[in-house]
């Protein structure tokens, strides 16, 4: 399928992992999301190892030559991001329309379905002390959590989760990769809030 991305040496083919490299870095830049592993080997039918080879290969190629995009793994697929350093100037060339943020209030009730999924609105709304219709259905509405329907019952509360976009915006492996809930709980009465509302579901 890719014959020119192997070259015959000492009498059998061997995998060429600059080639490979570079048709990876277009594979990602086509901006389609999150590939993995097993998709990138797929496509370019080589054994995982050589596509991971490949992969560090790309990682290693883009910080010595000091390139504006980083090779990250993100949703259990790699992507490319921009360079840290030039963050702040490529944020700032785009428009408050193009790069929406979140408020303060959307963040806060992200950060309780983050940890606490699969929860309720109503269990947002009591850990916030406010109520929370208008921040969900925003973060609905950006693809950043969604209802999950395979749990409940009918007449019973839509449990909502996370989303891969939210793993990808947030540039998270996977929810494992979330930082401690310490570093952020300013108290301890918020910490029992949480477990008690954990304990319910």
């Amino acid at each position: 399928m890719v014959d020119h991305l192997l070259a015959a040496e000492h009498g059998r083919d061997e995998f060429v992992v600059p080639t490979v490299a570079r048709t990876i870095e277009g594979m990602l830049s086509l901006g389609v999301g999150p590939i993995t592993l097993t998709e990138l080997a797929e496509f370019l039918s080589l054994e995982e190892v050589q596509a991971e080879l490949a992969l560090d290969y790309l990682a290693r190629d883009l910080v010595d030559h000091d390139r504006a995009t980083r090779l990250v793994k993100v949703a259990d697929g790699y992507v490319l991001k921009t360079a840290p350093d030039l963050a702040a100037v490529l944020g700032r060339f785009l428009s408050e329309e193009q790069s929406p943020t979140l408020s303060g209030a959307a963040m806060e009730a992200l950060a309780v379905v983050a940890y606490l999924q699969p929860v309720s609105r109503a269990q947002v709304s009591e850990i916030r002390g406010v109520s929370s219709d208008g921040v969900i259905r925003l973060l609905i509405d950006r693809g950043l959590i969604e209802g999950d329907r395979r749990r409940g019952r009918v007449g019973e509360p839509i449990l909502f989760q996370t989303t891969q976009l939210f793993l990808e915006r947030f540039g998270l492996e996977n929810l494992a990769s979330l930082p401690a809930l310490a570093d952020f709980v300013p108290s301890a009465e918020l910490v029992e809030v949480l477990e008690e509302s954990r304990r319910r579901q």
